[in-house]
């Protein structure tokens, strides 16, 4: 079944309903009778007699009508009873506000497995165990299945809190703000019901505009991942991940494994499925209430209206750090304005309407800014001066507002009590206010992320013809069945060979007089490896040496690697010498639940040292595979800046889309280093490849 039944209730019981104040059964049976409830409530206790003016039954099966929610407060060990007595009086949905599960240990594991597999048996959804439950502020429907207190409004938000905790301070945080909420849900250790499911009932909501997501953890992101896909393309999701410190593994066996940590992935499913994701709970609130109100912009280009010089100027700052940009006045918005605003007004974008305008100048720039094909988006900057109309420039505000097909964020500095009427008006037309200009064009900056998002194409990841999947499969199925957990680097190039992905000419020695053969073949000059399971990263090792011109050079060279390396039972693979080209690196990480994450950046021994690196989640696109060659700091470096040539960014991108299908066809791959990866201004070639499995 659907989630109907819970968030849209026609009768609610409550199992371990109480008349002591202070307990949960009690305060349940409360919630539900203040915030007018609509249907049947029906108190379940032992002994009967009447909770809250409302008579108590013995059993849930002895209630005189049909249930389609009820709450379980009891003792953890006699839930899976209730939820048998729910099954027979045919109760759709429980929310088990009962703790004493999973959250306690292997004990409490066993008996959360029961409800899931009476879940199961019996059709029943289970809510929880071990969670606050459901809110839905709908007037036909006043539906208060919690025991918190924040009592919201109608509204077009809904939520959705791993935390209870966090959750009841997001619901809290919105009521505050003299926003109204939609949905509210708080399902605890999600055993059976899942945030996926809650996410994809919020989405086919009609009057849910936004949803906050909260989470620590995902049980299953995969289905996160393809729920939030299809939502977000309709609908805007804003989550916020906690946890993000938390450790990874103590050691790494590459340098993306160091690099790319368990926790990066749920932020790796935010922005695959174009969830807009959020570092603070106060940011998060904030930007809900415009997202709840105004429409999304076109594009990134704001044009900003002041009253007053410095706010502009640390908004700006804002947005531009932010990713929006500011164009200049269009010739028709100056010519516009010139002789409706104070000559000693500033015509360019920011317009600087000063601190004596009326509602006239702000109605005139508000027009011209709306009128505007370059502008997306509208930004004020507005301080309430005692000597001015602020209740009419209020409301000029709030007639522009009407209709607009641009949002409408503003900065209003004033003192709240004085200019209480001037704030009424802009909070009840919806245009969303804030009181610091950080905050208003970080929300409007959350609002052109979106809006990217929007525009981003949708691609197929492409397919190449030309790789041989069957010979990849075999190198690494072969490494397996030997107990081997790193390919030999042979084996490492024989598999990038198989995606065509193109590497240097090689050679395999086991002494240093087949080195010397090696080389004879290849052409000096060469580079020496230490090719041995144990030896992970060779440059800190020292078992590289590079640019080796002469036969004497080589055979020292061999003979003392062989010497100093020999516990480790080594060959040394001897290599064409690649010189110059820009170092870089292409990595990927296996991602419980997820498949693969790649990442990209500069390379050598810079990976770890500047950590300049973009990731992903396979499989890419052709437009994923080029953000991660854009998104790092020294891109200008790689496309070529100072009279420097750039490298060949479309081969990069072409490398990248090959691993890309290599982990969707080869999913033994545990971790890969291919660093570097030498990049020139014509081609590319991959002199080094580590594989874990």
């Amino acid at each position: 079944m659907g989630l109907d039944a819970l968030f849209s209730p026609r009768a609610v019981a409550v199992i371990g309903a109480s008349n002591r104040e202070l307990t949960i059964g009690y305060r349940i049976i409360q919630n539900l009778l203040d915030f007018g409830y609509a249907g049947p409530i029906y108190p379940v206790n032992p002994k009967g007699g009447e909770i809250r003016g409302l008579p108590a039954y013995p059993s849930i099966r002895d209630t005189p009508g049909p249930v389609d929610v009820a709450h379980i407060v009891v003792k953890n060990t006699l839930v899976p009873d209730c939820i048998r007595d729910c099954a027979t009086k045919g109760v759709q949905a429980v929310i088990v506000n009962t703790a004493g599960f999973r959250e306690i240990g292997p004990e409490g594991a066993a008996l959360e497995d029961q409800l899931v597999a009476l879940a199961r048996q019996t059709g029943i959804r289970v809510f929880g165990p071990n969670c606050q439950g459901i809110i839905n502020t709908d007037p036909a429907i006043r539906a208060y299945c919690n025991f918190t207190f924040t009592r919201p409004s109608p509204g077009h938000i809904s939520i959705i809190a791993q935390s209870g905790g966090v959750g009841e301070v997001i619901n809290q945080r919105i009521t505050e703000l003299g926003v109204g909420v939609r949905l509210y849900a708080s399902n605890g250790n999600a055993c059976d019901v899942s945030i996926p499911e809650i996410v994809q009932h919020y989405g086919a909501d009609e009057q849910t505009r936004v949803i906050v997501v909260y989470i620590e953890s995902l049980s299953d992101p995969r289905a996160f991942l393809e729920v939030a896909t299809r939502v977000a393309r309709h609908k805007p999701i804003l989550a916020m991940k906690a946890g993000r410190t938390a450790a990874g593994a103590q050691a790494a066996a590459s340098h993306t494994g160091g690099l790319v940590k368990q926790d990066t992935a749920i932020e790796l499913v935010f922005e695959k499925a174009g969830v807009v994701s959020f570092r603070n709970i106060e940011e998060l609130c904030q930007s809900a209430i415009a997202f709840a109100s105004q429409p999304v912009p076109a594009g990134n280009r704001v044009g900003m209206i002041a009253n007053t010089g410095g706010p502009a100027i640390i908004a700006t700052d804002e947005l531009i750090e932010a990713g929006m940009v500011m164009p200049p006045s269009s010739p028709q918005t100056v010519e516009f304005l010139r002789d409706k605003l104070y000559p000693e007004a500033s015509l360019n974008n920011p317009i600087d309407v000063l601190a004596t305008a009326g509602p006239e100048h702000f109605a005139a720039a508000l027009q011209a800014l709306l009128a505007d094909d370059g502008i997306d988006a509208l930004f004020l900057n507005f301080v309430t001066p005692f000597f001015v109309d602020t209740l009419g420039v209020a409301r000029a505000i709030a007639a522009a507002n009407r209709g607009s097909r641009k949002p409408i964020v503003a900065t209003v500095m004033t003192e709240k009590r004085g200019w209480a009427a001037t704030l009424q008006v802009l909070r009840e037309a919806g245009v969303p206010t804030y009181d610091m200009p950080e905050t208003g064009a970080r929300v409007l900056a959350a609002l052109g992320r979106y809006a990217a998002f929007l525009k981003r194409p949708a691609e197929r990841p492409p397919r190449f013809a030309d790789v041989d999947t069957a010979r990849a499969t075999a190198i690494l199925a072969a490494a397996a069945q030997n107990g081997r957990q790193y390919l030999s680097a042979v084996e490492g190039y024989e598999l990038l060979t198989c995606y065509a992905i193109p590497v240097p000419r090689y050679r395999l020695a086991g002494d240093p007089a087949e080195c010397l053969s090696a080389a004879d073949e290849l052409g000096y000059p060469v580079v020496l490896k230490v090719d041995a399971e144990r030896i992970v990263h060779k440059t800190e090792c020292a078992a590289v040496v590079l640019d080796i011109r002469d036969s004497a050079a080589l055979r020292a060279h061999a003979e003392r690697l062989f010497a100093r390396f020999a516990a480790a039972v080594p060959r040394l693979l001897v290599q064409e010498h690649v010189p110059g080209g820009r170092e870089v690196i292409v990595g990927a990480k296996e991602m419980p639940g997820l498949g693969h994450a790649l990442l990209f950046g500069l390379g050598g021994i810079l990976v770890e040292v500047l950590k300049d690196v973009s990731a992903k989640l396979a499989p890419l696109s052709s437009s994923e595979a080029r953000e991660m060659i854009e998104s790092l700091r020294a891109y200008p470096l790689l496309a070529g800046a100072r009279n420097q040539p750039g490298v060949d960014l479309p081969v990069l991108v072409e490398i990248l889309l090959r691993v890309s299908q290599m982990l969707m066809e080869q999913p033994a791959i545990r971790e890969l280093d291919i660093n570097p990866v030498l990049a020139f201004p014509t081609g590319a070639k991959a002199v080094d490849v580590r594989v874990v499995l």
